[in-house]
């Protein structure tokens, strides 16, 4: 999202005097998508780049700017830094706060059925995304949409709300910034459980299939067991809402080579890509039987 919302930004002639990255923080995974291109952006835009591996050791640079923008920066930025520009250092976060503070805030908009997410721009403060809100930016969660589809629309979306919050910000009036009521969401979410990950038989089609494409490959997906083995469901559809009497809940209606049909209470749900528990696809027709169970 960051180097995304750099290219929209420098596009626009919006060009940052500095960028910061870390040095090597997952290098090995993020090198060809992130590192080498941020570089190569940098470069040929005759940005400055600084890379480091703690924030506070770059707190004189912050002097005389009156902000900063963050996305993505996988370190907490701390009082000595974002008390330093006139505005502070603003967040990009993709969820509606206060309600999705924290970790996972689009995949836990997904299963909560939402039809929007809304990307917060907001101030960086002590608490865990809870700082003063500049400006909100509703995108629509189509319903083929997954945690990935929708993640790479935030990207898309990050330089015209960077841009409307600049805007905002050097056109101010008073109270440009409104405070969150924290009391509504007390704690921030944390990581997303294996225990929440595991698929009852007892929600409904919709509910499984949101949990689904919230939590899909490369993420750790949600799941079910058949025969006492763990199975990771990656893509899926609502096959129908309406529901076969004479199964039971989690039953297979249908099964061949390349998807299976799986009874839940208020429907069939179609399972077409799913994984056994070390990550290997498997192919339905010889895993699975005809009225198996899943539990």
């Amino acid at each position: 999202m960051g180097l995304e919302g750099l290219k929209g930004l420098i596009k626009k002639n919006y060009s940052p005097d500095f960028v910061v990255i870390h040095k090597d923080y997952e290098y090995e995974k993020l090198s060809e998508i992130f590192y080498k291109p941020i570089e190569k952006l940098c470069t040929d835009f005759d940005i400055p780049l600084i890379k480091t591996e703690k924030i506070k050791e770059l707190k004189n640079n912050f002097t005389d700017y009156k902000f900063g923008i963050c996305s993505g920066f996988m370190e907490i930025i701390g009082k000595e830094v974002f008390e330093i520009p006139e505005f502070g250092i603003l967040n990009l976060h993709c969820g509606k706060l206060p309600y999705y503070r924290g970790r996972a805030p689009i995949s836990r908009t997904i299963i909560d059925g939402n039809k929007t997410l809304t990307i917060t721009l907001h101030k960086i403060d002590e608490g865990v995304d809870s700082g003063d809100i500049l400006l909100e930016h509703e995108i629509e969660i189509e319903n083929s949409d997954d945690v990935n589809s929708l993640y790479e629309k935030c990207c898309e979306q990050a330089h015209g709300i960077i841009i409307k919050g600049i805007d905002k910000l050097l056109t101010r009036k008073d109270n440009v910034f409104s405070k969150q009521d924290l009391s509504l969401k007390p704690k921030p979410n944390k990581k997303i459980s294996e225990e929440e990950r595991k698929i009852s038989r007892e929600w409904s089609v919709e509910k499984i299939h949101n949990m689904i494409r919230a939590l899909t490959f490369p993420y750790p997906c949600a799941f079910a067991e058949y025969e006492n083995k763990k199975y990771n469901f990656v893509k899926s559809e609502i096959f129908s809402e309406g529901t076969c009497n004479a199964r039971e809940k989690g039953e297979i209606y249908f099964v061949d080579e390349d998807y299976l049909l799986i009874n839940c209470k208020d429907g069939l749900i179609k399972i077409s890509e799913i994984q056994n528990e070390n990550g290997q696809k498997v192919n339905p027709e010889e895993e699975f039987k005809l009225r198996g169970i899943f539990k």
